[in-house]
């Protein structure tokens, strides 16, 4: 393994291993270019008083044609996601993240 790999491997999204964290895989609508967001559940989720659960507003941008994309996710008090919408750009499935970044 080069230089260059042991690096990109430090970047690359990881699957599993951190309870703690979450990967968004998501689609610009413009371009069609895909994105892997890591979220932080400790620190970036806010209380939701009205639900008792969390809150997320994420705002992401590809590197493609730049368009900035809002997701804003809802949490049940155990921190699993009961709603999820996306301005200008779609969730993806993990599977179809790999799919599209393999063919680069």
């Amino acid at each position: 393994m080069g230089l260059f790999d042991s690096l990109k491997s430090l970047f690359a999204p990881q699957a599993a291993g951190d309870p703690n964290a979450l990967w968004l895989y998501v689609k610009c609508k413009r371009c069609g270019a895909p994105l892997a967001v890591r979220v932080d559940l400790r620190n970036e989720l806010s209380a939701d008083y009205e639900s008792g659960g969390y809150i997320l507003t994420k705002e992401m941008m590809d590197s493609k044609c730049f368009t900035l994309m809002r997701a804003e996710l809802r949490f049940d008090a155990q921190r699993k996601i009961t709603e999820q919408k996306m301005d200008k750009g779609e969730f993806i499935t993990r599977e179809e993240y790999e799919t599209m970044t393999n063919d680069e």
